[in-house]
């Protein structure tokens, strides 16, 4: 008996010892939870204002479905963490169902009608986001955009007669493809719209000079449509001569474009 009472004992004060242990680990571990500090928003974001910069100009360079483009951006600062902006540009439109090959250096697109040089102008906001969460040197901006779209489109290659006496708007064997500063006279304006919301990253602390990354989505509309692809089609008979040409069995014509794009901008305030 006296060995069972000790046991007893020994138990009682393990269990003791355990709670107690319990008692002051646990609140210990679920403080350990709030030790992580909140997220502490800048104490003074700085803007333009700031510096006395009131107007910006960057020149862009502009990657899109169609190729490279080029353009110019004025802003002008509205308030602390807003500016207007008017935006210029020079590029080009494409049918997304063209396609290129390439032959002894020469690039050589099927079925393709017109080529057109695009000039879109713009205007619209932009605005600075999370301003007081973000670091100056890396200040981001979203900005929506619109405003007309010209389009200058000219022949792809030398239109000549079809067997029936009409202009054939259909690439024949004997038809020249040309250069691109080849056709110009022959070509019409066109008048549209255009349209771009982006993302925007301007880059360092400094704010008088300017380094900017955008992504983008564009779009052009127009109402009348371009024909970019062959209108008709050409139908052969032996030998693959040319027979005849059924009129309005070919490509329709687009009115709207939508390309994504990545911009790097470079400029300055003043």
């Amino acid at each position: 008996m006296p060995r069972f009472k000790n046991n007893s004992k020994l138990a009682s004060r393990a269990l003791l010892l355990t709670g107690l242990i319990f008692l002051f680990t646990v609140p210990a571990v679920l403080a350990q939870g709030n030790l992580e500090p909140d997220i502490r928003s800048a104490d003074s974001p700085k803007s333009p204002v700031d510096f006395d910069l009131a107007n910006g100009a960057t020149f862009n360079l502009n990657v899109t479905n169609y190729g490279f483009a080029v353009s110019g951006q004025y802003r002008r600062v509205v308030t602390r963490n807003s500016e207007w902006l008017i935006e210029g540009g020079f590029g080009t439109l494409r049918d997304p169902r063209e396609q290129a090959f390439f032959f002894f250096g020469q690039q050589i697109i099927p079925n393709k009608f017109q080529r057109v040089f695009n000039f879109p102008v713009m205007t619209g906001f932009r605005h600075r986001l999370l301003s007081r969460y973000i670091d100056d040197n890396f200040r981001v901006y979203a900005s929506v955009m619109g405003g007309p779209s010209f389009a200058f489109a000219y022949p792809y290659f030398e239109d000549v007669l079809a067997p029936d006496g009409q202009p054939a708007q259909v690439q024949l064997p004997n038809s020249r493809i040309n250069d691109v500063f080849q056709g110009w006279g022959d070509g019409d304006w066109k008048i549209g719209y255009a349209g771009k919301s982006s993302v925007a990253v301007d880059f360092g602390s400094r704010f008088n000079t300017l380094t900017s990354l955008e992504f983008g989505v564009m779009f052009h509309y127009f109402p009348d449509g371009i024909q970019i692809m062959e209108p008709n089609r050409l139908i052969l008979g032996e030998e693959n001569q040319p027979v005849d040409v059924e009129r309005g069995a070919g490509f329709d014509a687009r009115d709207w474009f939508f390309t994504p794009t990545i911009t790097l901008m470079f400029g300055g305030m003043w």
